[in-house]
């Protein structure tokens, strides 16, 4: 089942501070869907690109993080830390084609997909944006997003440290990415306004709620 699709968002100039510190974004965003019913306890962060003002818009649905199975005894395998060889070729390029998040040690496949990859609990899912490696760029709202059941074991996602690295292995090369902001949004798979940012966005649930961590690509 997915929520609403995600409307436009509009970002601001900051000048010529440079890409590499984006400041926090503003404290509130206008919804086209209904509000949640639950006030968030932080507003969304988003963030304040240093080029030129440009306004782009993306369309994108959330993904429905809502068990289908009881989070106390899943059905299905959790993805679990582990300890695999380099699967990277010496120019950082994955040697299957595929493409793996890690984070410190923990790692996981990412494959593109829907609520139905999502509900199989046995990859992090790419619901929407580039490949990573490619054109992400949080500046022109060209954001990757991948996402996971917090039950399946991707409930990391959701509250990764502010200066966390996450380094994703793909067919183009290795590329880190450093984790700048976080946000909490009531209710799981809530519709909402301006919750994909930065190049990179991870989400899961945590607890009721539903938690992003934003990050740039290094």
């Amino acid at each position: 089942m997915l929520s609403s699709a995600l409307p436009s968002a509009e970002r601001e100039a900051e000048g010529s501070a440079g890409r590499s510190a984006p400041a926090q974004p503003p404290p509130e965003a206008v919804p086209t869907d209904p509000a949640p019913t639950a006030a968030p306890t932080d507003p969304p962060l988003h963030p304040t690109p240093s080029r030129s003002a440009s306004t782009a818009s993306l369309e994108a649905t959330l993904p429905d993080p809502s068990p289908t199975a009881s989070p106390s005894a899943p059905s299905r395998p959790r993805a679990t830390p582990t300890e695999a060889p380099r699967a990277e070729t010496s120019d950082g390029r994955s040697r299957d084609g595929s493409t793996t998040l890690r984070i410190g040690s923990w790692s996981a496949r990412v494959v593109r997909g829907g609520q139905e990859e999502v509900d199989r609990c046995q990859e992090a899912v790419q619901w929407t944006g580039p490949d990573l490696g490619t054109t992400e760029d949080g500046f022109a709202l060209r954001t990757a997003v991948v996402v996971g059941h917090d039950y399946c074991g991707f409930d990391r996602f959701a509250e990764l440290p502010v200066g966390t690295v996450v380094t994703a292995t793909t067919p183009r090369g290795t590329f880190e990415y450093r984790v700048y902001a976080r946000h909490v949004s009531p209710g799981r798979g809530t519709p909402s306004h301006g919750l994909y940012w930065g190049d990179l966005t991870l989400q899961s649930c945590v607890g009721p709620d539903t938690g992003f961590s934003y990050l740039m690509r290094v």
